[in-house]
């Protein structure tokens, strides 16, 4: 008996868990999916508040290209000039460095004012009298800036550049309130980090998701971070909860059977004791319906053999398992002793 309930305990305890890990790989899969769109809102967030802010500046510098002080400084062209109504242009636009006025054929790089206008600077310049160029960050260490050109137009023909230095930790601030404890946010100029917000995971999960930023050459890197949570605590719980209280009732019913099995029997043999000594007193309790199904035929087969009717005595003793309800089976491998009923009793004798 204790084999089967083992295997029986054993059997509900596997199915438990297989369901439960079944629901768990569900729900986990579930957050992992939530967790990764929820990084793909934020990452979007974050390339649209950055792309707003250069909307701003491109704007702002768009209006201030065809303000006519500037057309008449670009047609003049006086250096003192166009150096005057750049500083005044200055006053009118938040986050700004340096603002520089360029006209055609520029080749030289200018190194006396902060930030410096170098090479990139220049390169970029020359493209956008073709072509208004998208903004890019320019400079090295403490002279890096935020580098946006426009065109100057009269006439629907470029008649020069409008070049704006800009501090660009707007956009550390940008991905600083984006992101969460469990995002992370990295800005890239081709292969350069520009900015970058939470805490690194997996490099290649990194590079499988990135959002471009519109209206800019830049792309916004993003990963979630997959770790083990409260919700991965409370899923194991109840898993392993019902696992547990499956196992302690098997045990407890396992227990309590083997008591009350025990106690019938006791019964049983004293009755059977009785019924050969001729010592039958009145009724026999049992527990289990089976042995007391067992009892009464034990009975009206003692009524047989008291009659003598020896046909019916046949005939009942043909029909003694038929009018049992279940048929009980001892194994060798029970330990089980009568023994023990008989060595009290000094008066039975075979």
């Amino acid at each position: 008996m204790a084999r089967l309930f083992s295997w029986l305990t054993a059997f509900v305890i596997s199915m438990i868990l297989m369901a439960g890990l079944g629901v768990y790989w569900q729900s986990h899969s579930n957050v992992e999916k939530a967790q990764q769109a929820a990084a793909t809102a934020i990452a979007k967030s974050a390339a649209t508040s950055v792309s707003i802010k250069i909307d701003l500046f491109n704007k702002t510098l768009d209006k201030m290209a065809q303000d006519p002080e500037v057309l008449t400084a670009i047609t003049i062209a006086n250096p003192a000039m166009l150096a005057t109504v750049a500083s005044t242009l200055e006053k009118h636009l938040p986050g700004i460095l340096k603002i520089r006025l360029l006209l055609p054929g520029v080749n030289d790089v200018d190194d006396k004012n902060l930030p410096p206008m170098g090479f990139a600077d220049l390169d970029m310049v020359r493209e956008t009298f073709t072509k208004n160029q998208p903004p890019a960050i320019q400079g090295e260490k403490q002279d890096r800036h935020l580098a946006i050109a426009r065109q100057i137009t009269q006439n629907n023909q470029p008649v020069g550049v409008i070049l704006a230095s800009l501090d660009y930790q707007f956009i550390d601030s940008s991905l600083a309130t984006a992101a969460t404890s469990d995002t992370y946010l990295e800005l890239d100029q081709e292969k350069s980090v520009l900015a970058s917000a939470g805490k690194k995971g997996d490099p290649d999960q990194l590079e499988s998701n990135q959002v471009n930023v519109a209206g800019t050459n830049w792309t916004l890197h993003y990963q979630s971070k997959a770790s083990a949570s409260i919700i991965d605590f409370s899923m194991f719980a109840n898993i392993l909860i019902p696992a547990l209280f499956a196992s302690l009732s098997f045990f407890v019913g396992y227990r309590k059977l083997v008591d009350i099995l025990s106690q019938d029997l006791n019964t049983l043999i004293k009755a059977f004791k009785d019924m050969i000594t001729g010592t039958l007193q009145g009724n026999y309790a049992f527990q289990l319906s089976e042995l007391s199904a067992v009892m009464s035929s034990l009975l009206q087969f003692k009524r047989v053999i008291d009659k003598g009717d020896y046909e019916t005595i046949s005939s009942e003793h043909e029909d003694f398992g038929a009018n049992l309800d279940t048929n009980i089976i001892v194994s060798d491998d029970e330990d089980f002793s009568l023994d023990s009923f008989f060595d009290d009793d000094s008066d039975f004798k075979l």
